[in-house]
């Protein structure tokens, strides 16, 4: 049969050779699709991905072969979603904080507070949900891709570099990383200067200074060594969650069979308890690296957290509010969201 490749200009000329083997099988592959990210190869979403890449080679038992470049090879992270939809990579990994102004209505998961389900597979299972019934619809396909994989971290929390943060009184000034969208107006609404910065950036801005702190999750500061220029962090918060999808372009998708299409989908959803597995892991060895150097985790006292969720109340009106002077169903989406993570 034909092997048919996805690629497009001069993006086809790194291109890796036309076999694939994995487990000791090398078959002719009959698709090639080409995947992006901005993780750094050890980061655990980028061995999941490599999971993925095996998961995918096994339901289609090797028609179809997928070439990774990890670590913002083909294209910063703020700039993936543009790679996939102008051909430069097929499947790229498309943050909705990191480009808000794109994806608005995906950024819902990172209001804070919202619901009471915290157990990951609740959360993935939701997020999953959401995209695949609902914002794969309005908010992707208008863009020309369509999501495949999805995921979401652990909730927020705040790390710092210094001492710790006990009040609003301590936050107040200070200096603390957001991924963008709402979660600037969460660290805003607490009184602490925002200041967005994606994660591949986030080791360098702390070392220098830019910035005091972070709103990040446990697990994944692992997997940018954040333990190294951090000293505390936070461990009972809920500052929202960090979503992510794994988006292909839509002309792509349509020339893939049914077969291969919902191997695609199903690869994701086999793999994604590994990434929960390991990101236990991470967070234990983050937590214990804090440790030697006399930091750790901490939990802010329940009166605390009440003041906290006060000031932070206002932000999902707010961000309802915003985009729904754009024309956008954001209170469809918030309720659907609010419906889905609460038990």
């Amino acid at each position: 049969m034909k092997r048919r490749t996805f690629l497009k200009g001069a993006a086809s000329t790194a291109a890796a050779a036309s076999v694939f083997a994995i487990g000791g099988r090398a078959r002719a592959a009959e698709f090639t699709l080409r995947a992006a990210d901005s993780y750094p190869t050890t980061h655990s979403s980028s061995l999941n991905t490599r999971e993925w890449i095996k998961r995918v080679d096994e339901l289609t038992e090797g028609r179809v072969q997928i070439d990774y470049y990890p670590a913002e090879q083909l294209a910063k992270a703020a700039d993936l979603l543009d790679a996939c939809q102008n051909g430069i990579a097929d499947v790229v990994y498309a943050a909705p904080l990191y480009i808000s102004d794109r994806l608005p209505l995906s950024t819902v998961a990172a209001l804070p507070l919202v619901g009471n389900v915290t157990e990951r597979k609740g959360l993935h299972d939701a997020w999953h949900t959401l995209l695949f019934d609902t914002l794969n619809e309005i908010e992707y396909a208008p863009q020309g891709v369509r999501v495949i994989r999805s995921g979401t971290t652990p909730a927020y929390q705040l790390m710092m570099r210094g001492d710790k943060v006990m009040s609003l009184d301590d936050l107040k000034g200070r200096k603390i990383r957001s991924s963008g969208g709402v979660q600037e107006r969460s660290v805003e609404m607490l009184g602490a200067i925002a200041t967005g910065i994606p994660a591949p950036d986030l080791y360098a801005a702390i070392q220098r200074g830019t910035v005091d702190g972070a709103l990040f999750n446990l697990p994944t500061a692992s997997g940018y060594r954040l333990e190294e220029q951090l000293s505390w962090s936070t461990d009972n918060l809920n500052l929202g969650l960090f979503p992510t999808t794994n988006v292909i372009n839509e002309r792509v998708w349509e020339g893939l069979p049914e077969d291969i299409q919902q191997a695609l989908v199903q690869a994701g959803e086999d793999t994604v308890p590994l990434l929960w597995e390991e990101d236990v892991k991470r967070q234990a060895a983050f937590k214990a690296a804090l440790e030697k150097k006399g930091g750790g985790f901490y939990s802010l006292p329940d009166e605390e957290r009440a003041v906290w969720a006060g000031k932070l109340a206002p932000v999902r009106d707010d961000w309802e509010a915003s985009l729904q002077k754009l024309d956008k169903p954001a209170e469809m989406v918030a309720a659907k969201w609010e419906e889905l993570v609460t038990a």
